[in-house]
C-alpha cells in the first residue's frame, strides 16, 4: 500500500524540451522519447502519458486516461547510455500529453530536469476495449470484469495488477491510496485505507469525491509501464474522525 498527493504536436509529431531536451517522435511501435541531456547526478526517471485526443471532454481528472513509468538502477543507466524510451501502449491517431522528470537520492528535483510534449502517433500496441471496474456497493472494494489481453509483443510483470483510489482534494490537487501487490481482478481497499488516512492524518473529517483505477503492469524493452485499463465512476467518500 502507499499514499501519494498527486498535485510533441507539429507536423513532424516533434516537439523539444527543457533543458534535458526532451523530443517525441512518431515510429512504429509507437512513440520514441529522445533526451538529449541527460543530469548524471539522476537516479529516477519518471515518465507518464495521457491521452488528450478529446481535450474538449475532458472536465475533471476522472476523463483523463494515463500511464506511467518509474524507470532507476540498471534500466536508467541503459537509458543514460541510449537516451531513448520506447511508450508502446498508445492508440494510433490519437494525441497523447507526455511528461519526464529526473529525480536524484530521495526523490529530490534537478532543475530543469523535467519537461512536457505532445505527439500523435501512426502506430501502437494496446489492449482489448470493452474493460469494467465495477464498485460494490458499499464502497468497500472492487473487481475487473476480465483481464487485458495485449499482443505477443509484451510481457506480463510478475506483479499483475495496481489498483488506487484517487481523492479529490479541490484546489490542493488529489490524494492517492495505491495498492502495488494485488494481484487478481478484485481489490477490497477498506477498511485499510481510511485506517491509513486516519494514522498519517492526510484528510480532515468531510465528503470527497473518489473513483478507483486499475492498471496492469506489463513489460516492453525491459521497461515495466502500469497501463491503465478501467476505472470506476465517481462516488462520495466520507471521513469521520
Amino acid at each position: 500500500m502507499g499514499l501519494a498527493i498527486i498535485a510533441c504536436a507539429t507536423s513532424k509529431n516533434q516537439v523539444f524540451g527543457m533543458e534535458i531536451g526532451l523530443k517525441a517522435e512518431a515510429v512504429a511501435e509507437g512513440i520514441s522519447l529522445t533526451f538529449d541531456n541527460i543530469p548524471r547526478e539522476a537516479t529516477r526517471l519518471f515518465i507518464s502519458f495521457s491521452d488528450w485526443d478529446k481535450i474538449e471532454e475532458i472536465t475533471s481528472p476522472h476523463d483523463i486516461i494515463s500511464t506511467y513509468a518509474d524507470i532507476r538502477g540498471g534500466l536508467l543507466e541503459q537509458v543514460k547510455n541510449s537516451g531513448k524510451v520506447i511508450l508502446p501502449f498508445v492508440k494510433a491517431g490519437h494525441n497523447y500529453s507526455i511528461w519526464a522528470h529526473f529525480q536524484k537520492d530521495d526523490f529530490q528535483d534537478i532543475e530543469g530536469a523535467e519537461a512536457r510534449t505532445e505527439c500523435t502517433p501512426y502506430s501502437g500496441i494496446y489492449f482489448s476495449d470493452g474493460l469494467k471496474l465495477e464498485l460494490n456497493k458499499t464502497h468497500t472494494g472492487v473487481t475487473l470484469s476480465s483481464e487485458p489481453k495485449f499482443s505477443k509483443e509484451v510481457q506480463y510483470a510478475p506483479d499483475k495488477f495496481e489498483y488506487s483510489v484517487k481523492i479529490d482534494l479541490s484546489e490542493y490537487g488529489s490524494l492517492g491510496y495505491t495498492d502495488r501487490s494485488a494481484d487478481g481482478l478484485h481489490w477490497d481497499f477498506e477498511p485499510q485505507m481510511t485506517n491509513d488516512l486516519i494514522e498519517g492524518e492526510y484528510l480532515q473529517s468531510g465528503n470527497y469525491t473518489a473513483y478507483v483505477t486499475a492498471y496492469r503492469n506489463v513489460i516492453y524493452n525491459n521497461v515495466t509501464w502500469a497501463v491503465e485499463i478501467a476505472k470506476t465512476p465517481e462516488f462520495i467518500y466520507s471521513l469521520e474522525l
